[in-house]
């Protein structure tokens, strides 16, 4: 079934809200009925997004080579039902490359999502979408993009950082320095090598997001066994990038895995929560000005002595107002036990796996990710298996009245009701009284949610990358689904 979303372009309007505690939802385990399960491949990472237009999340899983598996990607369509059919190779993204990451993006800002894949060892791929349910590779065929393959690729994210309305990527590497493309915005991409972004220190995860709150995107990379790199954009100041990272307290030396960027306490800036082999730390926000790690005094530090988190995701899976923590835990040699952190609102979590019905036995898993796949408000839950065991696909049981659901739609347009993120754009869900109540940023494919008290109105205000103005919508209410398009 399409989603059926009400379109508010570039209004101003206003509103009311506050959150109740609720106690822990449960999730159904659809793996096996869904189509979802990708058995037997060594599964590293995934992507939610809508790359058929017809309004509702899909998913892309990467997979690795090993000895007695060929890793061929999969595209996993929704039929709106709760089961979905692997289009890979219908769609022409089936390589069978050493996959470990997927990222969505309108690219060309023609109102179709269009993939990059990283691959370790070879040539990363950039698929075109071709607007009727197909992809072109144009990355490798055109030599648009990595074509001298330096390093081995770990990761990749998209985000605009000059905020000219084309969007650009950034790769994380093994053995050479990252690199920053920019998209010239005629289908080509140049490096860019005179901001000093390019971190050589083995890098795991890269990661957009306007920490400071000035409108544009800064850059932060996860290392393994060197310090983490928080790169302040300061293009508008001055034209360059400043690094930060150990003036601001967030140069952790761990032996990084992933991170993820949320507004945890609800106080309008975005913390940070970094996975580790080891100690995890939770940096919270001052204001811009600086990080506190409050991962131990918050609970979130370490589960055990042996501890391995391979990926962070946040989302307020119950609807009470607060973004909780999934960690994807394990690797090809120790298994672990994921953990789903509750939000308790004061600062501190709870690990509910058992209260919650998800896995609380040990696991391979090397990434999770929230995404509402049934189109309710409600984050339902996939999660990748390195070890040949199968994916797994959780949905939520929460009640979609909970919930508030946000799209903000990109300038480039819209394809029979698909969904083409604005990345970058930051919403604001206010009170009555014109207090905040909860901040997100949009930093994938995959739409916002926010937990709201039933039967309260509120009000949320969208300020988008490329712009100073703010567009507002009043009159929300727990259940509604609005899509914000940029002016």
């Amino acid at each position: 079934m399409m989603r059926l979303r009400n379109h508010i372009y570039g209004i101003a309007l206003v509103v009311l809200g506050c959150c109740v505690s609720l106690s822990a939802q449960t999730f159904q385990n659809l793996s096996g009925v869904s189509g979802t399960l990708n058995g037997g491949l060594f599964s590293t990472n995934l992507a939610w997004g809508d790359y058929d237009g017809d309004g509702l999340l899909d998913l892309y899983s990467t997979n690795w080579g090993t000895a007695v598996s060929n890793p061929i990607n999969a595209l996993f369509q929704n039929q709106g039902d709760g089961t979905f059919v692997n289009t890979a190779t219908s769609a022409g993204v089936d390589n069978n490359g050493n996959s470990v990451a997927a990222a969505f993006a309108d690219y060309d800002n023609d109102g179709d999502l269009d993939l990059y894949i990283a691959d370790f060892y070879a040539q990363d791929f950039l698929y075109q979408n071709q607007g009727d349910g197909t992809y072109s590779e144009v990355g490798r065929s055109l030599g648009l993009v990595n074509l001298e393959r330096r390093g081995n690729v770990t990761s990749v994210a998209w985000g605009d950082y000059n905020a000219d309305g084309q969007l650009d990527f950034y790769l994380g590497k093994f053995y050479f320095a990252n690199e920053l493309y920019n998209n010239n915005g005629d289908g080509t991409f140049t490096p860019v090598t005179d901001l000093d972004v390019g971190d050589g220190r083995d890098t795991n995860a890269v990661l957009w997001a306007d920490y400071d709150g000035d409108g544009d995107a800064d850059l932060y990379t996860v290392n393994r066994e060197q310090e983490n790199k928080l790169y302040r954009n300061d293009l508008n100041a001055d034209g360059s990038f400043a690094d930060v990272s150990v003036a601001l307290g967030v140069a952790n030396n761990e032996i990084g895995q992933n991170g993820t960027w949320g507004d945890y306490d609800n106080d309008g800036d975005l913390d940070l929560y970094l996975a580790n082999i080891g100690a995890n730390a939770l940096y919270e926000n001052d204001g811009g000005t600086g990080f506190t790690d409050v991962a131990d005094l918050a609970g979130v530090r370490i589960d055990n002595s042996g501890w391995l988190t391979a990926m962070a995701d946040w989302a307020d899976y119950d609807g009470d107002g607060f973004l909780d923590l999934y960690l994807a835990t394990g690797s090809d040699r120790q298994f672990q036990r994921d953990i789903l952190y509750a939000n308790n609102g004061d600062g501190t979590f709870d690990n509910i796996n058992a209260f919650a019905n998800l896995p609380t036995g040990p696991s391979v898993h090397f990434a999770a990710r929230w995404g509402d796949f049934d189109g309710n408000g409600a984050p339902d839950l996939y999660m990748t298996d390195g070890f040949g065991s199968g994916n797994l696909l959780f949905q939520n049981d929460t009640p979609g009245s909970r919930f508030i659901q946000v799209f903000v739609q990109g300038g480039g347009g819209e394809q029979d009701g698909g969904y083409v993120p604005a990345l970058g754009a930051k919403v604001s869900l206010l009170d009555s009284n014109g207090d905040l109540v909860a901040t997100r940023e949009v930093d994938d494919a995959a739409g916002l949610s926010f937990g709201v008290q039933e039967s309260v109105e509120y009000r949320i205000e969208v300020r988008f990358p490329e712009s100073a103005s703010v567009v507002a919508v009043t009159g929300l209410r727990g259940g509604d689904q609005r899509t914000v398009v940029q002016p």
